[in-house]
């Protein structure tokens, strides 16, 4: 492992590897979108097994998302993430000669391993190298990484001149990321380090001791269903958009495409911007109230506005909240229970945001969705999801005042939340 001089340097560089650990499990997921047709004929694959395959991946996660984050206060992150990236360069390089659906399934399976481990241990691991001041801003940063993905993954692929040549796109970034990680990943500063090792009790059962003390609190659950009903919001958006305006509206595939696109900009965008908004107010609350309301709103009426400049707006600030609010979800475990305990806590987190983005589609929005061909409701039933998805993140302790902080914090100086 290479320790630059320049901290700032290798901050930047970590933030590069976070944000590139993610990627590759949401670009190797897209790809799959890009080229289903070609795909599905390739293979010989139904349509049952293509979307088993596209969405393996996620699957898991609600499994594993909890037990990484255990594991990762554990073992390091720094261990944890490089067993991850092996385990995904060996997976992507393995769905280039895959042919069976069970070879399919079980290497996009593990290509998705770095994007649940770092989402579960963003937060921690930038909070080892950012300032509180600045926390939410990097994990702003970090989570651009999905609607970049996602329209690269969909527009490249298609481009592409075989499924194997994208695979092996998806292997060479692969390998970029491990070779990196290797090289420069860090969990925390050296400052951090000696600060949260002078603040260490030696008690024994710590991982325990903190998973017990996390589970007591009532936040965590309140976050956690937050974050279940925000990715239950944002899936019928980014999977019906298209098909209701070509549907619904009339539109041809390519102008669909393009007022979706609006969602993806605004979505990274809003997740960069919003956190200097906060610093600035030094409060969340007021800006979850506006963000929440005005995304239900876009929600419920985006397909049904008049298309042009109108509906492109709508859409890119409906985008713009929902991306910061998602940003928020994944920032604020290390705000409320400091970087020893980030883990366990996003861990937590991340497993109700897969539930939300898996199961709450296929098993109450879509049958009560005539099966997706009832936009109406369908978009109706995800404003719910995000007004309940508003009230309890707003219900959560504001972290906004720590976000005027200028020096690095420590477990020792991790909070207890106060109302």
């Amino acid at each position: 492992m290479i320790t630059l001089k320049n901290r700032q340097a290798q901050a930047v560089i970590v933030l590069i590897l976070v944000w590139l650990g993610v990627f590759i499990a949401s670009y190797a997921q897209n790809q799959l979108a890009g080229m289903s047709v070609q795909f599905m004929e390739h293979y010989g694959f139904t349509s049952e097994q293509y979307a088993a395959i596209y969405s393996a991946s996620q699957f898991i996660g609600i499994f594993f998302a909890f037990v990484s984050g255990v594991l990762s206060d554990k073992i390091g992150t720094r261990n944890i993430v490089l067993i991850a990236a092996a385990m995904v360069l060996i997976a992507t390089v393995a769905r280039i000669f895959a042919f069976s659906f069970e070879a399919q399934y079980i290497s996009n399976m593990f290509c998705g391993f770095t994007g649940m481990f770092m989402a579960v241990n963003r937060a921690k691991i930038l909070g080892g190298w950012f300032p509180p001041a600045t926390i939410a801003l990097a994990v702003g940063i970090a989570t651009t990484t999905t609607p970049v993905a996602n329209t690269l993954g969909v527009g490249l692929t298609s481009l592409m001149p075989s499924i194997e040549f994208a695979f092996i796109v998806t292997a060479v970034v692969s390998a970029v990321f491990f070779v990196g990680w290797f090289l420069f990943g860090k969990e925390r500063s050296d400052e951090i380090a000696a600060a949260e090792e002078a603040a260490k009790d030696g008690e024994s059962g710590k991982v325990l001791k903190n998973l017990v003390e996390i589970i007591k609190t009532p936040w965590i659950w309140v976050l956690c269903g937050a974050a279940f009903f925000l990715m239950a919001a944002q899936v019928p958006l980014m999977a019906f958009t298209n098909a209701s305006l070509i549907n619904a509206r009339g539109l041809d595939p390519v102008a669909a495409g393009g007022f979706a696109t609006a969602i993806t900009i605004g979505m990274g965008i809003g997740s960069v911007v919003t956190p200097i908004i906060v610093r600035f107010v030094k409060a969340y609350r007021p800006v979850v109230a506006i963000y929440a309301v005005l995304t239900a709103v876009g929600i419920y009426l985006g397909w049904q506005m008049p298309i042009g400049v109108v509906m492109y707006v709508v859409y890119f600030v409906t985008g713009w909240c929902l991306g910061a609010l998602l940003a928020m979800v994944f920032t604020w475990p290390v705000m409320i229970y400091g970087r020893e305990k980030a883990a366990t806590a996003g861990g937590l987190v991340q497993t109700f945001v897969l539930a939300g983005a898996s199961l709450a589609l296929t098993n109450i929005t879509i049958p009560l969705a005539g099966g997706g061909e009832n936009f109406a409701m369908l978009f109706t039933i995800a404003a719910v999801y995000m007004v309940v998805g508003g009230v309890l993140m707003f219900v959560v302790p504001d972290q906004g005042k720590k976000t005027g902080g200028k020096k690095v914090a420590s477990d020792a100086e991790a909070p207890a939340a106060e109302a």
